[in-house]
């Protein structure tokens, strides 16, 4: 049994979770931006990846976290070969994500 502040009253049982807000979440749209980065030489796959993404309202920007026009300019540029173009545009709505989070504990996980 544990008291009030959650400390073990025996000193080799662990600690508990403080709850909700000590748990790390992981962050979705983040492992989507990774699987897609992962996933450039396979068309079909990076397209529902970016459907997917399309779906995720980013409130520090204000829209999509890759909108219909990102979309576009990505698989237009692996449609003509140019991987990195592709790649810098993923990398670069990445960055803008992640900028401000920070401060709230949703940067790249430790």
């Amino acid at each position: 049994m544990t008291s009030r502040n959650d400390r073990p009253e025996d000193p080799g049982e662990p600690l508990r979770d403080k709850g909700f807000k000590a748990r790390k979440r992981e962050d979705h749209a983040l492992v989507l931006i990774r699987e897609l980065l992962a996933s450039l030489d396979d068309l079909p796959q990076v397209r529902r990846i970016l459907r997917e993404l399309g779906r995720y309202y980013d409130p520090v920007l204000g829209g999509a976290i890759v909108e219909v026009g990102h979309q576009r300019q990505i698989v237009e540029a692996l449609e003509g070969g140019r991987r990195e173009e592709a790649q810098a545009v993923i990398e670069a709505r990445y960055e803008l994500y992640i900028k401000d989070r920070a401060h709230l504990g949703r940067g790249e996980p430790d």
